[in-house]
């Protein structure tokens, strides 16, 4: 069997399949992709303005690291002129946060 090429460039090997709309991806595309989907819903629902403050709750794990990092980059490339900000928060609970 053949490797699935990715749906949206059609020149490299698919390695994702997202299960919104089932589309197979390679990893390029499914950045672009993803990245593309953030900005139009941040630009659509006016999430936030030039000069806003944007904390970013950060546990450490791949969730919130991707949130940042996304946030980082979108805000570097289209200008949102936002000042973004890691916020972390002791729970108080012994040994929770340990590996993060």
């Amino acid at each position: 069997m053949a490797p699935t090429v990715c749906a949206r460039c059609r020149v490299s090997r698919a390695h994702v399949k997202r299960p919104k709309n089932h589309q197979k991806l390679c990893k390029d595309c499914f950045i672009t992709v993803f990245e593309e989907e953030v900005h139009h819903t941040i630009t659509s629902s006016g999430l936030f303005r030039p000069g806003d403050r944007v904390a970013i709750g950060a546990s450490g794990g791949k969730d919130s690291t991707v949130l940042a990092s996304v946030l980082k980059t979108l805000n570097d490339r289209y200008n949102y002129g936002v000042k973004l900000v890691l916020l972390s928060i002791d729970e108080g609970i012994t040994g929770y946060r340990d590996d993060s």
